[in-house]
């Protein structure tokens, strides 16, 4: 989160990042001890975590429906939320400012390589001649680093999230409440997501049954979010996440290769500009970074 701050700080204060915190809350009790635990441990490694009372929650956000018998809300003030794909524009404008050729919609059909070295990306029409590749690929990892004889265990992780149309008071920040969770959308709706609504769920069912998927998560939005109760469903995106196998992050230089190096990780999105600095430094100036010693592709090697 430090690393997006500073991201937005060095972009002009673009507005695809939005701060102003998480709230979290537990109804039942295995789950109440479950959330004290996160934010005690996080609290312990330095981020800021605590709990508020609910009457101060409610101050935050005045749309919610916090149960009366809730009387701790979970509060981690340095979360915030992303317009992502403003971001990758915003990124990709900047870096083409400073001379980088931007190719989109440029399939990468294979890479050359010779003696350890990947000497040149193979596209349509051509070649792209390269003195270091990084490999982000998300989950097509493993299928892309295949034929290169190396084998990644990045699985894939199908998620659902629904938009809605704009609700009667404005969610101004991340609330992970029991069943649902949800955001504020750039179009001025909610996102919603729902973690038990994701993965085979999702990627199993039909046209009609996503459907069904996306209306469960507004149910159980408008009972966590009253204001929201005359909403309507405005869409329902569904995508597909990279998951390494041991469902931690894979970043540094492919088992074998002098110039190659790779990251696949979840939530590539909140991780993304610390891993981009680490492997930048790494690519352009030589420093390995201690940081990532723990995740480095060669772990799956041994």
């Amino acid at each position: 989160m430090a690393a997006h701050r500073e991201l937005a700080r060095e972009l002009g204060g673009d507005v695809a990042y939005h701060d102003g915190g998480s709230l979290e809350w537990a109804e039942r009790d295995d789950k109440l001890a479950e959330l004290r635990a996160r934010v005690e441990r996080l609290a312990g490694r330095g981020y800021a975590a605590t709990f508020i009372t609910r009457e101060r929650a409610l101050g935050l956000e005045p749309g919610l429906g916090v149960p009366d018998h809730v009387r701790e809300v979970a509060f981690y003030a340095d979360d915030a939320w992303l317009d992502a794909p403003r971001l990758v524009r915003t990124l990709l404008d900047a870096a083409a400012l400073k001379g980088a050729a931007v190719r989109s919609n440029v399939a990468v059909r294979s890479l050359r390589v010779e003696n350890g070295r990947v000497e040149a990306l193979a596209i349509d029409g051509g070649e792209i001649v390269a003195k270091a590749v990084l490999v982000c690929v998300g989950p097509a990892t493993k299928t892309f680093l295949e034929p290169l004889g190396v084998t990644m265990p990045v699985g894939r992780v199908f998620g659902l999230l629904a938009v809605t149309s704009r609700p009667a008071t404005a969610l101004g920040r991340v609330v992970h409440a029991p069943g649902v969770h949800l955001r504020g959308d750039v179009g001025g709706g909610l996102m919603l997501g729902a973690d038990d609504l994701d993965g085979p769920v999702v990627e199993h069912a039909s046209a009609a049954g996503r459907a069904e998927i996306a209306a469960q998560m507004l149910e159980r939005a408008r009972r966590v979010y009253p204001t929201a109760r005359d909403v309507t469903l405005v869409e329902h995106r569904v995508g597909v996440r990279p998951m390494p196998s041991d469902r931690h992050t894979i970043a540094g230089r492919i088992p074998g290769f002098e110039n190659a190096w790779m990251i696949a990780t979840h939530s590539g999105v909140t991780l993304g500009p610390l891993l981009g600095r680490l492997l930048a430094d790494e690519l352009i100036r030589g420093t390995p970074s201690a940081t990532l010693a723990p995740f480095r592709p060669d772990r799956f090697a041994r």
